[in-house]
């Protein structure tokens, strides 16, 4: 039977057109469309267009299968499911619907309404999965395992969400860490920031390794925490900034952009303390720019010989969590709640970043450093309840709590957000990115 293949954006877009050409290299007749899911991200809604309901009805004529690519599902599984709905409700049989994803869920513990009974309603298939990696790999290290390289004592690994983290691995000698940074013109741009990052003296050198793998020398050294914060670190932290400001400048970036920060900001704030945000939040894009997003101190590596190099500083700022590229305004403020600033760094550290950048984000700042906690107590807080491993989700949960109080102290402190208040009460530290609306069903 012919097969029609509808991919749930947006890498459901490049998905389902793998999945159609594989069909046809099979002799299998194979068509595609795209849906976007919209609505809150645990009760996805998909409409399907005047155009993809013919297209259905063609489908249902000719007696194809519907197949529906997409990644995940992630923690509701509301994406592939409202896809479901959309196709049962134009009349396709659900015994002609196949999920086709890339995990096996608990349907139990989907958050989706009704979500378990209409999982179950349809069926669904994991993709056989498979890395291409270069040859010369050795040790996997993702999926947090690179922490049991750098830490003698568990009780001090940072929190991560295992699952979202990227392959990575060590070559077979043990002297570079091979990670997979993107296919196409997304790892070339990744790669070109990463020279930039060591040619201005703050990364490790990257090498080109094919298969969108990018290799980087493994430092003799160990990762740094909130208490090495000394002036030293407060310099170079702020020199990273104003050089990130400068480097990676995009010049005409929409105030839109920030459309989505702020209604995660309001959702993830409403949710999180049973009450609307006060005062409106405004994200002023001032100097635009391809932030680093991981302004974590576990991200700075102190080498044997007393150098302080910024490790994964050029995959984030465009990838498919928030915030998407911003103003820098978002990794100063991801530096003084990581760090966890008392007044005098802070103010060193802004002092700094002023004469290095000729920038003076003051009146910004507030509305950022809210931004930044919501947004990551909301990766913490879903992370810790999608992850089977207790000790992980112990650390997550801790995380969360450290965001609240800096949040706490935020809107305590700084009056309405985005008015020019105390920004030194943000004080936190956690985990990574949370993740785009989008990704979350």
């Amino acid at each position: 039977a012919p097969v029609r293949v509808v991919g749930v954006r947006s890498i459901g877009t490049t998905l389902s057109a793998v999945t159609a050409a594989a069909l046809r290299r099979r002799g299998i007749r194979a068509d595609r469309t795209t849906v976007r899911p919209t609505g809150h991200p645990y009760d996805r809604r998909v409409e399907l267009a005047a155009e993809q309901r013919r297209w259905v009805q063609d489908g249902i004529a000719e007696g194809a299968r519907f197949w529906v690519a997409d990644e995940g599902p992630g923690f509701s599984g509301s994406s592939f499911l409202s896809t479901g709905d959309a196709l049962t409700g134009a009349g396709v049989p659900r015994g002609n619907i196949v999920f086709l994803g890339s995990r096996e869920p608990d349907p139990d513990a989907l958050v989706a309404p009704d979500g378990a009974r209409r999982w179950r309603s349809f069926r669904a298939e994991r993709a056989a999965g498979g890395i291409h990696v270069p040859p010369g790999t050795g040790e996997f290290i993702g999926a947090g395992q690179w922490r049991r390289r750098l830490y003698e004592d568990e009780s001090r690994w940072p929190p991560s969400w295992t699952s979202m983290e990227r392959f990575k691995c060590l070559s077979r000698d043990g002297s570079r860490i091979l990670k997979f940074e993107g296919m196409g013109r997304y790892g070339a741009e990744c790669l070109e920031r990463a020279r930039g990052v060591f040619q201005a003296g703050f990364g490790p050198a990257p090498r080109d390794e094919g298969e969108g793998f990018v290799s980087y020398p493994w430092i003799a050294g160990r990762p740094l925490q909130a208490g090495d914060l000394s002036a030293a670190v407060v310099e170079r932290l702020a020199d990273y900034c104003a050089f990130r400001a400068s480097a990676f400048a995009l010049p005409g970036l929409p105030s839109a952009s920030v459309d989505e920060l702020i209604a995660m900001a309001h959702h993830n704030f409403s949710t999180e303390m049973g009450k609307d945000l006060p005062g409106a939040l405004a994200l002023e894009i001032a100097r635009p720019v391809l932030v680093d997003g991981k302004m974590d101190p576990h991200e700075w590596l102190g080498s044997s010989s007393g150098e302080l190099f910024k490790v994964d500083a050029s995959g984030h700022g465009d990838d498919h969590f928030l915030p998407g590229p911003t103003d820098i305004a978002w990794d100063l403020a991801g530096a003084m709640i990581e760090w966890r600033m008392a007044p005098d760094a802070r103010r060193a550290f802004l002092d700094r970043y002023r004469r290095r950048s000729g920038d003076d984000p003051e009146r910004r700042l507030p509305a950022y450093l809210l931004a930044y906690g919501l947004l990551r107590l909301g990766h913490a807080a879903i992370a810790a309840v999608s992850l089977p491993d207790d000790a992980e989700a112990r650390r997550l949960v801790a995380a969360r709590h450290r965001y609240r109080a800096a949040i706490e102290g935020i809107t305590g402190n700084a009056g309405s957000a985005g008015s020019a208040g105390n920004v030194g009460s943000a004080e936190s530290e956690g985990p990574g990115p949370a993740m785009r609306p989008g990704a979350l069903g």
